[in-house]
Formats: structure tokens, sequence, C-alpha cells
């Protein structure tokens, strides 16, 4: 083996353990996820409370506030008590959340559809039910893991001429 080899394959281990040490210092890379909600009564209100704090706290996760920038999952929220007008003393314990799954990137016109649900949370669980949520938002990302890694390698459309200019009043 020659001298010339040797410090080839030193340099080259060199540069693959820097490399190794700096995507471990930055960290795996985690999903944005943008929580819409819609919850006017109170156990909606707390159980869209949870979910967020526990996207904010995850390590796979990154609450974001919009989605005009970057790729991610959106998580939509709509809530009603359920038992508000019907039978008013059992109104504030328990509510019908339904949940809309998206995807998103500014590489896109809009979110495009993934899934929908609609469950119900008690006063008592949504602690519970947001780890639920959270796991479906997994699933999500794992089932368009295709759709994901081409968003990644397709650039960012460019306004056309016709995007940019003011419309024109005709005469």
């Amino acid at each position: 083996m020659s001298k010339l080899s040797i410090v080839a394959g030193v340099f080259g281990l060199g540069l693959i353990a820097i490399l190794a040490a700096g995507a471990r210092a930055a960290g795996p890379q985690r999903i944005n996820v943008y929580v819409d909600c819609h919850c006017e009564d109170a156990v909606g209100q707390k159980f869209c409370s949870a979910f967020k704090d526990d996207v904010d706290h995850s390590d796979e996760y990154r609450l974001v506030v919009n989605t005009s920038t970057g790729d991610g999952v959106g998580v939509h929220f709509a809530s009603v008590d359920m038992f508000k007008g019907i039978q008013e003393d059992l109104a504030g314990h328990m509510s019908a959340v339904s949940v809309a799954f998206t995807i998103y990137s500014d590489r896109l016109p809009g979110e495009i559809f993934a899934d929908t649900t609609v469950f119900r949370v008690g006063q008592d669980k949504p602690g519970e039910m947001s780890d639920k949520i959270l796991d479906a938002v997994g699933q999500i990302v794992k089932l368009n893991a295709n759709v994901f890694k081409n968003l990644e390698t397709t650039p960012a459309a460019k306004p056309s001429a016709s995007m940019t200019k003011a419309p024109q009043s005709e005469p």
C-alpha cells in the first residue's frame, strides 16, 4: 500500500467522523406541525392546548405558527360540547372533536388532504387523547414519507409574470 493511499484513507475516515459528528450535533430533522384550533368549548380548548404542548415538547416535531414556509403536517381541530343544549347538567364534561390532517409545503398552492376523523374527549382525558393524535401524526408522516422526500428535492416555484403583475383594467 502506498503512502498516498494511507494518507487518503486516514483523511477520508477523518472527514467521515467530522460529518457524522456534525450530523449528531444538529440532531434529527424535526417535522413541522401546524395546529389550527376552532374549539370554543372548554374541553375542546383544553384538548387543543394539551396537543400544542405535546407537539412543542416533542423530540420529533416542531410547532409552527403558519404553513407559509417549509414543509409539514397541518392538524386542524374543531370541537363542540356534546351535551350543551341537550342535557345541561352534563355540559362541559365531554366534547366531540373533529380533526383533519393535511400536508403543506411552500412548494404547493395549498394544503393536501391526508385524513380525517371524529372522536370524543372527556374533561379528564385531553392529555391521553393528545398522545393518540400525536401518534396519528406520526402515521401520517410515515405513510407520506415519499411525498416529503419529493418535496425536499423539488425547487420552490418561481412566480410567473402573470402572478406578479397587477391586473389591468379594461378601457
